[in-house]
């Protein structure tokens, strides 16, 4: 992992941030994660229509999560000697796409979104619920101070 870190920060600008145990890398200036390594492998973000192109060019490779936007390719510790050469690859284009900045994002559009106006402004605080009462503290022994009074005015400590 060691090597895949130096042989990375060579051919990339990047940044190393240390978490706990894990190294997380970015681009030199950027926020986002470019490649996390970790003592159970190294993560590798890649762009979510090509990470099965990505997973599959490394034997035991993987997605994490395909539906994330975000996506990263998960590579087992055991496994990174044997897919170095395409691990370090994808690890150089993760950072670059890094550093180009996030994806557009996605939004959707609301159909026929009406006006708000101030009269639903004013139903909202009429219809607020009142806050409630702010109850007293309970009594406490006048000697000790340190205990709530039974409800027959006691200490139950029984000393005081």
């Amino acid at each position: 992992m060691a090597r895949l870190l130096l042989e990375l920060r060579s051919r990339a600008n990047t940044d190393v941030k240390t978490v706990g145990k894990t190294l997380q890398v970015r681009p030199k200036g950027g926020s986002g994660i470019a490649v996390h390594i970790h003592p159970g492998g190294v993560d590798v973000a890649v762009a979510q229509d090509r990470a099965n192109e990505v997973a599959l060019s490394m034997p035991g490779a993987y997605v994490r999560d395909p539906d994330d936007p975000d996506c990263f390719v998960s590579v087992q510790a055991e496994l990174i000697d044997e897919n170095y050469d395409a691990l370090l690859d994808a690890a150089v284009e993760a950072v670059a796409m890094r550093a180009a900045g996030p994806p557009a994002p996605v939004r959707k559009t609301r159909a026929a979104a009406a006006p708000k106006t101030t009269a639903v402004k004013a139903t909202r605080a009429s219809t607020a619920k009142p806050k409630p009462p702010v109850r007293p503290d309970p009594p406490r022994c006048s000697k000790c101070r340190q205990y709530e009074l039974l409800a027959s005015g006691e200490c139950p400590s029984g000393y005081c």
